[in-house]
């Protein structure tokens, strides 16, 4: 069944998968673990960065354990015990050391641009400093990375790295739900069963060589009316603000907001702006909480039809 690379077909995806994976309403079901729907929707937009951040896991496991040896004398920790906090103590050791081992003609260099090749990552360059920061998260270890196996053919090249990515492969759930401070008990396993299944997506998707499209967000820019593209604090499709003057947040995450043309983007953001200047200009604490309520039902109802 052919996919192109957007938030939609990633769900389905997930879905010719496993019948379990599923979305209803505001939420995702992996298996019997509920996942906001925003949180899996984030994860798919900024995948560009969490994916880049598991290249640079890879190419530290990579550069320790096929110099295993070199690594445990210079720093002092059995490379089956990384990636490890303990290192932010001996950085500059550990900086000194890697970059006596790497270097943009390094194996492991070369290994790092033909996986984001993989993956469809344009603008991945590779980085000693990346590396470094990798070696020193706290959690799973090595041994349980998911390598889909068109990256553990590029990992096979560098000897010397037979241990790693050999038992339960769910180490990155914890990474992403330190990235978004996510309680990791709650939701680790589901997170590493969709981020190895996006591992997976992406590269059907992309192709080696080939970069993946870019997710189009209609910035809605209109005269007169100070309108911002972000995020809201509620996840509503709008939400007011003011600094000098009001102004308006319009949230980028909103799935109606990918959908608009740029023709409908115009009248929606003034509409929206009219909106938030009301919700601001309520005295009363009753008739602000309606105004609220009022706005995050919508929001609720538009982000349901349109995901």
């Amino acid at each position: 069944m052919g996919y192109q690379y957007d938030l939609a077909d990633f769900k389905r995806y997930l879905n010719d998968k496993n019948s379990k994976y599923r979305v209803d309403g505001l939420i995702f079901w992996q298996n019997r673990i509920p996942l906001p729907i925003d949180l899996f929707n984030r994860i798919f937009n900024e995948s560009d960065q969490i994916v880049t951040d598991y290249v640079y896991q890879v190419a530290a496991s990579a550069v320790t354990f096929s110099n295993r040896d070199s690594f445990q004398e210079a720093l002092g920790i059995e490379v089956s015990d990384l990636p490890k906090s303990d290192l932010k103590k001996q950085s500059k050791e550990l900086n000194l050391w890697l970059t006596e081992k790497l270097s943009n003609r390094s194996a492991v260099a070369h290994m790092s641009y033909e996986i984001s090749g993989l993956f469809g990552l344009e603008d991945f360059n590779f980085s000693v400093d990346k590396v470094a920061e990798s070696l020193t998260h706290q959690g799973k270890k090595y041994a349980r990375i998911f390598m889909p196996a068109e990256v553990r053919k590029e990992y096979s090249l560098i000897k010397g790295c037979d241990d790693v990515g050999q038992e339960n492969t769910d180490m990155f759930g914890n990474i992403i739900a330190d990235k978004y401070n996510i309680y990791r008990s709650g939701f680790s396993d589901a997170l590493a069963i969709i981020f190895n299944a996006l591992l997976d997506f992406r590269i059907l998707c992309s192709g080696k060589g080939s970069h993946l499209p870019k997710v189009r967000v209609i910035s809605p820019l209109v005269e007169d009316v100070d309108v911002r593209l972000g995020k809201t604090t509620d996840g509503s499709l709008w939400e007011p603000g003011y600094e000098d003057d009001h102004y308006i947040m319009i949230n980028q995450d909103h799935p109606l907001v990918r959908e608009i043309s740029s023709e409908q983007s115009g009248p929606l953001a003034e509409c929206l702006f009219f909106l938030g200047e009301l919700e601001n200009n309520q005295f009363s604490d009753e008739k602000k909480k309606f105004v609220e309520e009022l706005r995050q039902a919508v929001s609720r109802s538009l982000w349901i039809k349109h995901d």
